[in-house]
């Protein structure tokens, strides 16, 4: 054990000296942030991507095809709280890293506070088993490591640095591994680092995967997404906050939510009906519009079996993953189906219980860049299947996987858009029909699009009309369409400007701030919100970030999906905007390229190119609902649920769709855009409009 000791710190020399004083670049001065930006100037340069990018695929295989079948077994055999026992024990051993490093760096609260954890665990926690230093002391873990304390003495992160099944991601931290290695009671303890390292990566295998899972580029994301987490820690963020809420509770402080505006008067001009959310306590629309992350399943983390056990009951686990093919040549098109449970239906059971056939079969298309197995998708589906429908949900035309299934046509033209959608549909149907899952003749259809998904939704309800209705569908539902591709382009635009005037500082600063907040608050599971129970203590659903940093994380929700297209066209065929060439080890200055890349551009510079001769002015014309206007006034199977103040409307639009749906359209009161889908009311509302009369079949 001492020799491998000795060998691993000849090593950690080796590598300080050869790469150590790599420099960082900053970015570019009066240009909004971008993560390729923030990743330089926070870990340092790339200059072994190639490398590192090899040594991440030896890790995403193992991880796929060791850990993943291994952890099926493993899982399988053991119940969840059984494991995660024994990984809070292995924590426990780990107690000399996390105090020396403190204690290095004088950070002595922090080394006490690992001391009397160490102490209070092994004792009344039985050898780590358990937690009560956290539970009922309030004593939290620092989650330090040596990487933090030679970050504090001033040593630079050096360049990347990627080795298998290893967390660090830069020679300083990497180098720092063998130094928590050392002070690590495991290390000295035979095999026990092999019983933790399977213990650990099974605990890690669904975080992992959510990082990875639908990306272009895996070792981009999941570095990414590493580099935040690494700045926390850094910062000591979670262990700082942790103690601060301690200390609020102690104080007998209680959460401080937004004042209860009242709700907004419907406006003379609106001829639709109008809908209020007694208590929502609106903060902006931008804001308000990040609160559709607190829209999520609710049978979702099954407390006594992990994701991969056989023995798991999460929803999401009960998906039918299939796939289907535009034409031979093209990568297959995957989407997620559940099967209906009549046990489930809590509306209606008036079916032949011998009869397989789903009565409601619901199409979801997600918003732009959304897959099926985003979030949102997962909860609206399992929001309907809970009421006796069986759901099939589709990617979005605006991610890399639709773009190459489909034949490679950027998304972003309504008409073509549309086309492609319509024909996914269609594939999906064939396919459900021939493998028993959909009967047309006894089966209600409903299509169910929100945001970018929305527009084609309705798109699609369009060309379905002209064409006789050729797949079937006998309800169109729209949630938050926009009206105008270009005046919602405009907005997001203006929105990604919220950075431009940072400094490296400010922007690391705002990185460890949203990051932070943002992953406290989604640790928590949230309930439906029922405007019914206002007596009952209020939940807190309020968004913590200023609106700076509320208008910042939109932008860049909205970009990332386009990041992802642009990367997969410019490695397939080539685009002619972009000047840096793709190449597999090299891929950060393209990349740092395509982030600059504002919607404006895309629509006019990338799109308008690909489509010529079609004009930027063409495309976003018919990009446009009013360019269809007859046909959704005309179409009485179509249904809209709005939120008043969108900011993704203008006041021309809400006035266009209030003239075209008249009472077709519900407008809520509040909720920016999709930010009040956790409300019980519009869950309701959303339930009534898709569902379709018996009228239908006779």
């Amino acid at each position: 054990m001492k020799s491998r000791l000795m060998r691993l710190l000849v090593l950690a020399l080796t590598l300080f000296i050869l790469f150590g004083c790599a420099s960082t670049s900053p970015g570019s001065a009066g240009a909004p942030w971008t993560p390729s930006e923030l990743s330089y100037v926070t870990a340092g340069g790339d200059p072994l991507e190639g490398f590192n990018r090899s040594m991440f695929a030896v890790t995403d295989f193992g991880m796929n095809y060791v850990v993943d079948p291994l952890g099926r077994l493993y899982t399988s055999i053991l119940p969840r709280p059984v494991i995660e026992k024994f990984h809070n024990l292995c924590v426990n051993l780990e107690f000399p890293t996390r105090a020396f490093s403190c204690l290095f760096r004088a950070e002595f609260k922090g080394s006490w506070d690992e001391l009397c954890r160490f102490l209070i665990n092994t004792t009344i926690g039985i050898a780590g088993l358990f937690d009560p230093a956290g539970e009922w002391f309030e004593i939290y873990s620092t989650n330090s490591d040596f990487g933090q304390t030679f970050a504090a003495w001033g040593i630079g992160p050096g360049c990347m640095l990627t080795l298998p099944f290893m967390s660090a991601l830069n020679v300083r931290d990497m180098i720092a591994s063998i130094f928590d290695m050392a002070f690590d009671i495991k290390t000295y303890i035979p095999y026990a680092g092999y019983a933790t390292a399977l213990n650990r990566m099974v605990v890690a295998h669904r975080a992992y995967k959510q990082v990875v899972e639908g990306s272009a580029d895996k070792y981009k994301t999941y570095n990414e997404m590493s580099l935040l987490r690494r700045q926390l820690m850094l910062n000591m963020f979670f262990y700082n906050a942790q103690n601060q809420m301690a200390q609020a509770r102690k104080a007998g402080a209680t959460p401080q939510l937004p004042p209860d505006a009242p709700p907004p008067i419907k406006p003379q001009k609106v001829a639709s009906l109008w809908r209020t959310i007694p208590g929502y306590r609106p903060q902006s629309p931008v804001l308000d519009t990040l609160r559709v992350a607190m829209f999520q399943p609710q049978n979702n983390d099954d407390p006594w079996f992990f994701r991969l056990s056989v023995f798991n009951r999460d929803f999401v686990k009960k998906c039918d993953e299939r796939e289907v093919s535009f034409s031979d040549g093209l990568p297959d098109m995957e989407y997620g189906f559940w099967k209906a449970s009549k046990k489930n239906d809590i509306t209606a059971n008036d079916t032949d219980p011998e009869n397989p056939d789903p009565e409601k079969l619901l199409i979801l298309l997600p918003g732009i860049g959304g897959n099926y197995f985003g979030g949102t998708m997962v909860a609206l589906a399992e929001l309907f299947h809970r009421h006796g429908w069986a759901v099939a949900a589709l990617d979005s035309t605006f991610t890399w996987q639709f773009y190459l299934a489909s034949g490679g046509r950027l998304p972003g033209f309504l008409p073509q858009d549309g086309a492609n959608m319509q024909r996914a549909i269609e594939l999906v149907l064939e396919d459900l029909e021939k493998n028993g899952l959909y009967a047309p003749e006894r089966t209600d259809l409903t299509l169910m699009g929100y945001s970018f998904g929305a527009m084609h939704t309705l798109k699609i309800a369009e060309m379905e009309e002209r064409s006789g209705n050729p797949l079937g569908i006998d309800r169109f539902v729209a949630i938050n369409p926009p009206v105008d591709l270009h005046y919602a382009l405009k907005v997001a635009d203006k929105l990604t400007g919220a950075s431009k005037d940072w400094d490296a500082a400010k922007a690391i600063k705002e990185m460890i701030s949203i990051g932070g907040k943002a992953m406290i608050k989604m640790q928590q599971t949230y309930p439906v919100y029922d405007s019914d129970a206002l007596n009952e203590t209020p939940f807190d659903y309020t968004v913590p970030l200023t609106q700076e940093e509320a208008d910042y994380v939109a932008a860049l929700y909205f970009k990332m999906s386009m990041r992802g297209v642009l990367f997969s066209a410019h490695r397939q065929r080539g685009i002619p905007a972009l000047k840096e060439r793709y190449s597999w080890g090299r891929r950060n200055e393209l990349y740092r390229e395509i982030d600059r890349i504002n919607f404006q551009d895309y629509a006019e510079k990338i799109v308008a190119i690909d489509l010529a001769p079609l004009s930027a002015d063409e495309i976003y014309r018919a990009s446009n609902l009013r360019m269809f206007a007859d046909a959704l006034a005309n179409n009485s199977n179509i249904r809209l649920l709005h939120n008043y103040d969108d900011f993704l409307l203008s006041d021309d639009d809400r006035e266009f769709l209030d003239r075209t749906f008249g009472e077709r359209l519900t407008w809520f009161d509040r909720g920016g855009h999709l930010g009040n889908l956790y409300v019980k009311t519009v869950q309701n509302t959303l339930l009534n409009m898709a569902y379709v009369n018996e009228e239908k079949r006779k």
